[in-house]
């Protein structure tokens, strides 16, 4: 896709190829609120993915861990930030993706994590249940020690989904480019290589 329509919208629906989500991102202790005015084309074939420090309050629904029960609860998240996926709209199955970006913030100053990747149509991103055994590899040898871990497994002599027989299936995360700018302190124990 060269993004060359300007002012181009990606709002659930309207576009053949991406959609950019309105969701809370609750992966990785986000600290975002996905929004899709913040994906938007530009002249001359610029896709502008932008972030900003705005209040979002939204409804979360959440499962108790004690009770098992369904209950909701308001938050807020103070930055906002776009996403654009492809899941069920088209697959890419070989060949070449080039990517010119342009990053956000200033290498030695940390907090931001821009990426660029791919992930297996049988998961969605920031869907967190959608993963469950199928990400971020797939195995495509029976392993009874492994057999637990893929949901679609090649031990599997009838598998559902319509799939073939004997052969395993999963989600494989490509990353292609995967930044966290920045010399100092990195949350959670983490540490740059």
């Amino acid at each position: 896709d060269e993004f060359n329509v300007p002012r181009r919208r990606f709002d659930d629906g309207v576009d053949p190829r991406w959609t950019a989500i309105d969701k809370n991102d609750y992966t990785n202790k986000a600290l975002h609120y996905y929004d899709a005015d913040y994906a938007v084309t530009e002249e001359g074939g610029v896709l502008n993915i932008s972030t900003a420090a705005k209040d979002t309050d939204f409804t979360s629904v959440q499962i108790d861990k004690k009770t098992k029960k369904v209950k909701t609860k308001r938050l807020r998240k103070h930055f906002k930030s776009g996403m654009l996926q492809s899941w069920n709209k088209f697959c890419f199955t070989g060949g070449i993706v080039e990517i010119r970006a342009r990053l956000p913030g200033e290498a030695q100053v940390g907090g931001l994590w821009p990426a660029l990747w791919m992930l297996g149509n049988l998961a969605r991103s920031t869907y967190v249940a959608s993963s469950d055994y199928v990400w971020p590899w797939s195995f495509d040898k029976c392993s009874r020690a492994n057999q637990k871990r893929q949901l679609v497994s090649a031990c599997e002599p009838s598998p559902h989904y319509g799939l073939l027989a004997h052969h395993g299936r999963g989600a494989p995360e490509i990353d292609l480019l995967e930044a966290m700018p920045g010399s100092g302190w990195l949350p959670w124990g983490m540490r740059k290589p």
